[in-house]
């Protein structure tokens, strides 16, 4: 079973989108007077529905209100203080990558609701420790100590303040967009896929200790191949212990609901 941490990447988009933004969105323009309707109105056959519509993406301010991006490939070292400044040195330290970062976040945020993430672009390195089975060779199950390899990550993500995440997220957007597109989606907003991103990550499946693995070649899989589909994010879920797993998607939950809200403050 892969150890490499990929879920603490989202929480490193979305913690660290916790690293990663600051500014608000525009203000709501002033409401529109609008003309009351004669005292009878003719009769009018009932529309369907409108389709639902995607969620907003973000807002900033006008670029003379807010201080000036630096380039893409300049970065790092702006995002790395705002990190710091968000949940201290020690944590970046431990859980971001140290350069390209926002190319990484969003190779990572893409990748998670897929089959596999890509090792060399990952945006934070293996945490400390080594994957915990147990039993025998032909019953072999997830052990309860590999959940203690991700505690200390988990205590970081229980602090991060949500408003302050999605304040954040505002200034750094455009960079992310473009990483985005360099990727390769033209066009396409980030912001909806690390909406996606969170509401796979949501959907993930609450495995406990004591879970049949398979072993068919290097790596530990799950035995249920209904679990052993799930999308590599889901599974990062899925390993770190149900416990574990309650604590990052309520932070989740709280981050979705902060960058969809329409006042956030910077």
């Amino acid at each position: 079973m892969k150890k490499a941490p990929w879920l603490i990447a989202v929480l490193v988009v979305v913690v660290a989108a916790v690293l990663v933004f600051r500014s608000r969105q525009k203000p709501p323009p002033p409401p529109v007077a609008v003309e009351a309707p004669p005292a009878e109105a003719p009769d009018v056959p009932e529309m369907p529905a409108a389709p639902d519509l995607p969620p907003p993406i973000p807002a900033v301010e006008p670029a003379e209100e807010i201080q000036p991006l630096p380039p893409l490939d300049e970065s790092d070292g702006e995002i790395r203080d705002e990190a710091v400044a968000v949940v201290g040195p020690e944590a970046v330290a431990t859980y971001l990558a140290p350069v390209d970062i926002v190319r990484k976040l969003v190779v990572t945020v893409d990748n998670l609701p897929r089959d596999k993430v890509a090792m060399r672009l990952r945006a934070v390195p293996d945490l400390p420790g080594r994957f915990v089975a147990s039993g025998p060779e032909d019953a072999v199950v997830l052990d309860e100590a590999n959940f203690v390899r991700y505690r200390p990550f988990v205590d970081v993500v229980s602090t991060v303040d949500s408003v302050q995440v999605a304040s954040l997220y505002r200034h750094f957007y455009p960079l992310l967009q473009q990483a985005y597109e360099d990727l390769g989606y033209p066009g396409q907003p980030f912001h909806y896929r690390i909406l996606e991103t969170i509401d796979d990550l949501l959907d993930a499946p609450e495995v406990g200790a004591g879970t049949r693995l398979v072993r068919p070649k290097v790596l530990y899989e799950f035995a249920d191949p209904g679990l052993e589909a799930r999308s590599a994010g889901q599974k990062m879920l899925m390993r770190m212990g149900p416990d574990n797993a309650a604590i990052v998607k309520a932070k989740l939950r709280e981050i979705r609901a902060a960058i969809l809200a329409p006042d956030v403050a910077g």
